[in-house]
């Protein structure tokens, strides 16, 4: 039955209802569907508005990341142990308060890092004898000569003169007591000469601090070998008192033309 016959049966059966009343009202027409624009489109241009495309990051270069190791060895505290030729060192220092000791095994000759000044005592001596930081003097030094010169009487400002290091490459793994990590190789000399005047190798731990810096000058075949260890030891030094210190005399000066490989 449709609708037509459907409404004329209702009137039929009810042509006593009270006026006013419809039974079977119009029905509402049926809006159209709406139609949904298709937004791929629009998706993809918004999605390519956002995006940004992240490339992993390219691995850093061996000289970015020795330089990287120097900076973050000078953030801590650490102790030395050095062997420069047939010598043989142990120190403590702390590059942030810029303080730090050394002292020579076998007979005991000391010298003290406090701020810009270095106090020095040879064995038997009652007088230390200050001076301006060796690193203070070789600011303005060739590379060569100021590594040799640090090493190991200012480790920090050693670590520095990598920054002049070329041909540093990564050369594989490295470790020692309590770290792992990688090594570097590298070499310093006067960008003139064919040769160099010294090589070596650093190796920075998986903290990126550097750990083992040894290197051999020219042809002389001196090794000096640094090796950095506990750090974050606390370093307490204090400049010896007054009534014991004499300048250094003019002509104790460092040389700063000429490397060295023996160290007071």
């Amino acid at each position: 039955m449709n609708e037509k016959e459907l409404r004329a049966l209702l009137v039929k059966a009810t042509e006593d209802r009270p006026a006013g009343i419809d039974l079977m009202p119009t029905l509402p027409k049926r809006r159209p569907a709406r139609v949904l624009v298709p937004i791929a489109t629009l998706a993809a241009a918004a999605l390519l508005g956002m995006f940004v495309l992240v490339l992993p990051p390219s691995q850093s270069s061996a000289q970015a990341q020795v330089a990287a190791a120097v900076e973050n060895t000078g953030q801590e505290s650490y102790r030395l142990h050095c062997v420069s030729g047939a010598k043989t060192f142990d120190g403590a220092f702390d590059p942030v308060q810029r303080v730090g000791v050394i002292t020579r095994l076998g007979d005991g000759a000391e010298t003290r890092f406090v701020g810009d000044l270095m106090y020095n005592r040879e064995p038997g001596e009652a007088k230390w004898m200050v001076s301006p930081r060796v690193d203070e003097e070789l600011k303005s030094a060739p590379a060569v000569v100021g590594l040799v010169k640090l090493a190991p009487l200012d480790p920090q400002a050693a670590l520095q003169r990598l920054r002049s290091a070329t041909d540093i490459s990564e050369s594989g793994s490295a470790s020692g007591q309590g770290w792992t990590g990688r090594r570097f190789t590298f070499s310093l000399g006067d960008p003139g000469r064919a040769t160099k005047d010294l090589t070596g190798s650093v190796d920075v731990d998986e903290q990126g601090r550097v750990r083992r810096l040894e290197f051999v000058f020219g042809d002389t075949g001196h090794r000096n070998v640094m090796d950095f260890i506990d750090f974050g030891t606390p370093v307490k030094v204090t400049a010896p008192p007054a009534d014991q210190v004499e300048p250094l005399p003019t002509d104790q000066q460092i040389d700063k033309s000429k490397p060295t490989v023996e160290h007071s």
